[in-house]
């Protein structure tokens, strides 16, 4: 790990930029850029987790922050994005962290656009909205300006259960909050967003800002969420281990996550087989829109197994 020798000043407003990064040699040059680039009157430190990337990734880190301050570059042997954002989450200092996907690009002003929501709000988080591009000459990277219309969500765990709400370059959230539920759950390896976004769902109020902090390429080779199958199976993992790491969940909650989870089990089997009213997963269905008493959390477990295709028929019944 290598860091830059200048201590970090007090500020109520600081802000840890946390970048997980695993192979993104191409990228990574507009995404420091962009990082840099952020706009406003804060403290701040920035916290690179090389997740033990094969190409030029590291090198580029290490050349492009060389003049920056309070730079933290961990490099480490590959564990998968979730434990490479704890280690990050942990690393971090500062009030408040910023997350960002090594390939995606912040607006000029989107930290200071969600710190200004955020900052005076007893929220857990604020996220803004999300663009993406084939060509980066196409996007408005001055887009983002503080003052955008901010809706609250008092009561985030079910509109984060029913779809993703952002991904991790379009949220600020408060560290010791991250830092008190634990981070992302390492037992999904290779996707660490909604993991964190159930957790915390459950710890209080999030913020939506009517502003796009975010622009995503649209295509990325080997980028994790490109195989929908693979995502959906991780999505419904996350959401089986969260219902069964918290059964004071209201029984609505829980009732609610199964439904959601046999329904894209349901339409899945529809759209890549040949799935019909005999098939497993509309019994799964079918079974979800019935009040069940316990087990919760090993319905929604099963319901991931139509996303692999060796699966068996695991929710007969």
């Amino acid at each position: 790990m290598s860091e830059s020798p200048a201590a970090i000043a007090p500020a109520p407003d600081g802000v840890s930029f946390v970048v997980p990064v695993y192979n993104k040699a191409a990228w990574l040059p507009r995404v420091l850029r962009q990082i840099e680039a952020q706009h406003g009157d804060f403290a701040r430190e920035f916290i690179f987790v090389d997740d033990g990337s094969t190409d030029d990734s590291l090198a580029i880190l290490e050349a492009t922050t060389a003049h920056w301050r309070n730079v933290t570059i961990r490099r480490q042997t590959n564990h998968g994005s979730a434990h490479a954002t704890n280690q990050g989450i942990a690393l971090a200092r500062l009030p408040y962290i910023k997350f960002v996907d090594a390939d995606d690009l912040l607006a000029d002003r989107a930290t200071e656009t969600l710190l200004a929501a955020l900052g005076g709000s007893d929220a857990v988080l604020a996220y803004g909205g999300v663009e993406r591009y084939d060509d980066e000459t196409g996007i408005d990277l001055q887009a983002c300006r503080p003052g955008a219309a901010v809706h609250r969500i008092d009561a985030p765990l079910r509109p984060a259960l029913r779809n993703a709400l952002f991904n991790p370059t379009q949220f600020l959230v408060r560290t010791e909050v991250a830092q008190a539920v634990g981070g992302c759950d390492e037992r999904i390896v290779h996707s660490q967003e909604y993991s964190l976004t159930l957790r915390l769902a459950r710890a209080g109020p999030f913020l939506r800002v009517d502003a796009p902090v975010a622009f995503l390429p649209r295509d990325v080779p080997g980028r994790l969420g490109s195989h929908v199958g693979r995502q959906l199976q991780r999505v419904t993992r996350a959401c089986a281990l969260f219902v069964a790491d918290h059964p004071d969940l209201p029984w609505s909650v829980k009732q609610f996550a199964c439904r959601r989870a046999a329904g894209r089990a349901w339409r899945y089997a529809r759209r890549h087989g040949d799935a019909g009213l005999d098939s497993p997963w509309f019994r799964a269905y079918l079974r979800s829109r019935l009040p069940m008493l316990s087990g919760h959390a090993r319905f929604i477990d099963a319901c991931a197994s139509v996303f692999d295709a060796e699966a068996g028929q695991a929710v007969a019944g």
